[in-house]
């Protein structure tokens, strides 16, 4: 248990949802997902169930398929990948970029 003087802050961590590796919360990206598809949380304000991804390029790049798997587990629908609301996308090649 951490001295209440010390210096060093507790980082609370998380788990990556697609990796399933553990990081502190300034490692990850918060999202929440909605029926029309995912929504980054930057600031982690929105008032839903967060899941997190890892900053790394292969975890952004399979968060489609498990976005396909948690729909399918979760609301027991496969969504039409054709109309994918371009908010979700838009907003994970924003962060990419570092928008």
């Amino acid at each position: 248990m951490p001295n209440k003087h010390s210096k060093a802050q507790h980082m609370p961590q998380r788990t990556c949802a697609i990796c399933k590796s553990k990081k502190d919360l300034d490692e990850l990206y918060a999202f929440i997902i909605m029926p029309e598809g995912i929504i980054i949380d930057p600031k982690r304000r929105l008032q839903r169930r967060r899941h997190y991804i890892c900053k790394n390029i292969n975890c952004l790049s399979n968060l489609e398929e498990w976005e396909k798997r948690y729909f399918k587990k979760h609301y027991g629908i496969k969504k039409d990948w054709s109309e994918l609301d371009l908010q979700s996308k838009n907003s994970v090649q924003g962060v990419n970029n570092g928008q």
